[in-house]
């Protein structure tokens, strides 16, 4: 049986070129960008890969999913 483990991470809202991004990170890594774009979210991977989403909170899931993919 495998053990859950609590992870922390962290949202970070900033300015870059005058839109407001959200950078998550799990301790000094990042997982990823989320910014608005219109009605939608863009989502940016670590390794510079882009997705759309319709809402932020599945944006901050697509990132945690990726990042748990790459780090198991």
């Amino acid at each position: 049986m495998k053990k859950e483990k609590n992870i922390e991470i962290v949202e970070e809202e900033k300015r870059v070129n005058g839109i407001l991004v959200s950078q998550l990170t799990l301790g000094k890594e990042s997982i990823g960008t989320i910014r608005q774009d219109k009605k939608r979210y863009v989502v940016t991977f670590p390794n510079g890969e882009e997705t759309h989403m319709s809402s932020r909170s599945a944006g901050i899931d697509a990132l945690i999913r990726e990042f748990h993919l790459h780090h198991s």
